[in-house]
């Protein structure tokens, strides 16, 4: 493997790097550097494909490195996972190095962790990736606990890294910005990895416990008593969607081409074989952004995954590609599920402002084709947009009982940096500078709805629109029917997984570690559903 033939860079021009201003060059003077990876987890997730994608690779090519995989799960123990047990936590492994994979939701509830870890370990460099290092560069290297950010693909970028910690790589951390001695912030180009090949496939071990993944909340949506991994055949999404992180991503690819990247379809299967072996997995959830973004590849994999897999899976789709053979020839090879996005059921009010050009009809033409296939559906609703009005909130919930999915999700917008939508938030004046947590779970946890923009009462009043989503809620947990039917033993089973990070019981009985009351129903729709 030539790594540096397989990077595209955005640009090779920059200063020369003043080595002798880097504070953590040549830090680590052991033998085995240890490092860990951490991510941020409201829901009880535990799987974070990035962590798992590096992990793999430092393992194969820097085997002088002790991976450890640490995140915070403050649904499991919320006193556990406090900020400064957090950090005491980190102390105990006696890590050399952090790397946090964060998404931009997460950045504001994860800044107490970066100060009480740099307040007790103040010889930790702190490192932040995904998402929203990707997308709020200056936002995330000025907070003053942050020493280095990846602001691309992280693989051969964290791999520079641990070489730099050593003192075995002279000259900067290709692929990161490094906050200098002085404050002086050296930028590098992000990486651009177009060849997958190149990479090893995912490394699931790092996020096993002591008895495998009996203890490891893994799934979005999978049938109980089956284990069920989330796994991708690929990266990359060709569309242009307003509000989505992969818009300005994909606008800085410097060639286009790669960034559609897949793996070659035997390769694939021949891995889902061995993880299906190895683990005992039931169902295998696939978390592409678009799972239909190459055809040729589609139709070769749908092939050898019904001959050599056998098992019943999940995808990503649109309704554009849903057509009646392509449902058809998932449903052949195992489909359980498609998840396709709907965002707004005002046609004129999703094209113009949320990218999504495709017709009701298209939508509903989809949905139909899938349930002739035998396929179940899940819907994606965004509510409380940028200049929504409560009358195409009410079209949104209206498509959606036409189609009646076997499941409905909606969930109130969230400005993401960088994205067209946002920018349009922001010439209009609606961000809230000072909302610290955006509230993205349908209100899983008090079940009240409010907006993560300013009122525009003239569009959207917020009684308007903390009633309609109570109604979209109302038809939510009335309409639910997703299930799966075990081909062993006959029997239908719910397809909301058992969440192994904290149990709910009776209304009337107090919460496991005094957390507010929730609503059962609700709280299985949701949990799980996003992801670092």
């Amino acid at each position: 493997m030539n790594s540096k033939a397989d990077v595209i860079a955005i640009s090779t021009e920059r200063a020369p790097y003043p080595q002798a201003k880097s504070r953590w060059f040549g830090g680590v003077k052991r033998e085995r550097l240890r490092l860990v990876f951490a991510f941020y987890s409201p829901d009880g997730n535990e799987i974070a494909m990035p962590i798992a994608s590096m992990s793999a690779y430092l393992k194969r090519d820097y085997p002088w490195v002790e991976v450890i995989n640490e995140p915070v799960l403050i649904l499991r123990d919320e006193e556990k996972y406090s900020p400064e047990n957090y950090a005491k936590l980190i102390e105990e492994h006696d890590a050399d190095v952090i790397a946090f994979s964060i998404m931009s939701p997460h950045w504001y509830p994860m800044e107490p962790y970066f100060a009480a870890l740099k307040d007790r370990l103040p010889n930790l460099p702190i490192v932040i990736g995904g998402y929203q290092a990707m997308l709020s560069q200056q936002q995330t290297i000025e907070n003053p606990n942050i020493d280095f950010i990846c602001t691309g693909d992280g693989e051969y970028a964290i791999a520079n890294l641990v070489q730099h910690l050593k003192g075995t790589k002279d000259g900067p951390v290709d692929g990161m910005w490094e906050k200098l001695i002085d404050g002086e912030i050296y930028e590098t180009q992000p990486h651009q990895i177009g060849d997958l090949a190149s990479l090893p496939f995912p490394d699931y071990d790092v996020f096993a416990k002591e008895d495998g993944f009996n203890d490891v909340n893994s799934s979005i949506f999978g049938p109980k008593g089956k284990l069920v991994l989330p796994v991708m055949t690929g990266r990359g999404c060709p569309y242009r969607c307003t509000y989505c992180c992969n818009t300005p991503i994909l606008d800085g690819w410097k060639t286009k081409k790669t960034f559609l990247r897949k793996y070659d379809p035997q390769d694939m299967v021949d891995e889902l074989v061995r993880l299906r072996d190895k683990y005992k997995v039931g169902y295998f959830e696939f978390w592409d952004e678009l799972f239909l973004s190459n055809l040729k590849f589609v139709r070769a994999f749908f092939e050898l995954y019904k001959e050599q897999i056998r098992l019943p899976f999940s995808i990503n789709s649109r309704v554009e590609v849903m057509n009646e053979e392509f449902c058809r020839t998932a449903a052949e090879a195992g489909c359980h599920t498609i998840w396709f996005g709907i965002e707004s059921g005002d046609e004129e009010y999703r094209a113009k402002m949320l990218g999504r050009k495709m017709t009701n009809e298209q939508v509903i033409t989809a949905a139909e084709n899938c349930k002739k296939a035998g396929i179940n559906r899940l819907t994606f609703n965004i509510v409380g947009a940028p200049m929504e009005t409560s009358a195409s909130m009410r079209k949104t919930l209206e498509l959606n009982q036409k189609i009646a999915p076997e499941h409905f999700f909606f969930f109130p917008y969230i400005p993401l940096r960088g994205t067209p939508l946002y920018k349009i938030a922001e010439e209009n004046g609606l961000l809230l500078d000072n909302k610290k947590n955006m509230h993205y779970l349908s209100a899983a946890n008090d079940r009240q709805f409010t907006l993560n923009m300013k009122e525009c009462p003239e569009l959207l009043t917020a009684e308007d629109y903390d009633q309609i989503c109570r109604e979209m809620l109302a038809f939510q947990e009335a309409n639910n029917r997703l299930s799966y039917t075990d081909d062993e033993t006959g029997e239908s089973v719910p397809m909301n997984v058992e969440d192994k990070s904290f149990s709910l019981v009776e209304e009337d009985e107090p919460l496991a570690q005094a957390a507010p009351q929730k609503s059962p129903s609700l709280l299985n729709s949701v949990k799980n559903f996003f992801r670092s």
